[in-house]
């Protein structure tokens, strides 16, 4: 007689959802916190711990055209800027490491970064 799933499948099933479910839990709570890192015109303006920010506030940043930043727990964005076409502000929220927005005629980069090494994740040749 066959029977679709036998025991031994049953145990692998549930060895296997088992380790996703350690692995999801390990890589959601071993990130550092993650850090804003403002540069203007190529030199470090500010570094900030989203995790350490406790209520949202606006950083207007020294840059001509004007360029402000909307800083709260976890993420940072452009939230305004009097450059002509605006792809800084509608960037979105930056919340990874390695998210990266960009204000070109303000000449501002805001990048998320965190103590973690980063590592080599692809090699192409």
């Amino acid at each position: 007689m066959n029977k679709l799933l036998k025991p031994i499948d049953l145990i692998l099933i549930a060895v296997l959802v088992l380790g996703c479910a350690g692995f999801s839990l390990y890589t959601k709570h071993s990130t550092k916190s993650a850090t804003a890192v403002i540069y203007i015109d190529g030199e470090i303006y500010q570094k900030t711990a989203l995790e350490a920010v406790e209520k949202p506030y606006e950083l207007t940043l020294p840059c001509s055209p004007k360029a402000t930043l909307l800083i709260e727990n976890g993420a940072v964005s452009f939230c305004k800027a009097d450059c002509t076409d605006k792809v800084c502000v509608n960037t979105g929220r930056l919340t990874k490491r390695g998210d990266t927005a960009a204000c070109l005629p303000a000449k501002v980069v805001v990048v998320i970064e965190n103590g973690e090494k980063n590592e080599v994740d692809a090699i192409v040749y």
